[in-house]
């Protein structure tokens, strides 16, 4: 066994584990195994199963504190952070579960949450304004990324029955759409772009 081993290598390998298997299949053994280790240098390197996730969260607010947010104008950083987000959220869904499960979701999302209004203020909009938009965008994103996590991890099922769908139906192309499997991304960019839509008026009128 090799024991050239430190914590980041537990935090990354026991995520990686996580997020394949779930939390329930997680075990401080297959750890070991999949690191090629002893149990106990695991615990020496991070402690047992608790602190370990305790880690673990603290690992992925650090993460969410320094997603990307790239552009050359405030609506555009707004878009790239959403993207960034939904990315987390699909990829670190059994860590965001754990987190959710400490009481530490509030401040997971804080620094997205102020980054945004920091971003929405450039543009103009504050207040109960920015409240509103900060929050349209959250919802966008946090249900765009559980539709299509469930649906990736999910059973497999048609995504429209053509039974709930008549003969003489006029917009058949529609139907034939619909009845195809749902490009998860395509949707989330067209809903952001319209969410996004006037803050782009309000910048170039400004």
């Amino acid at each position: 066994m090799k024991e050239a081993i430190d914590a980041e290598a537990v935090l990354d390998t026991a995520a990686r584990l996580i997020e394949l298997g779930g939390v329930d299949a997680f075990t401080m053994r297959g750890l070991a195994e999949e690191l090629g280790v002893a149990v106990t240098s695991i615990y020496w390197h991070v402690g047992g199963r608790d602190k370990l996730f305790d880690s673990l969260v603290d690992w992925l607010l650090s993460q969410m504190a320094h997603l990307p947010a790239e552009g050359d104008t405030p609506v555009d950083r707004i878009a790239s952070l959403a993207r960034s987000q939904r990315k987390a959220l699909i990829e670190r869904q059994h860590l965001l579960a754990i987190a959710h499960e400490r009481d530490r979701t509030p401040q997971l999302f804080l620094p997205i949450q102020q980054t945004l209004a920091s971003q929405l203020a450039d543009v103009g909009v504050t207040g109960t304004d920015a409240a509103l938009v900060l929050r349209a965008i959250q919802v966008h994103v946090i249900s765009s990324a559980v539709m299509q996590f469930s649906a990736v991890r999910g059973a497999k099922h048609d995504e429209e029955d053509p039974s709930l769908w008549t003969d003489d139906w006029p917009d058949r192309a529609l139907v034939e759409a619909l009845q195809s499997p749902t490009d998860y991304d395509a949707v989330f960019e067209y809903g952001l772009s319209a969410l996004l839509a006037p803050l782009r008026s309000r910048l170039a009128d400004g």
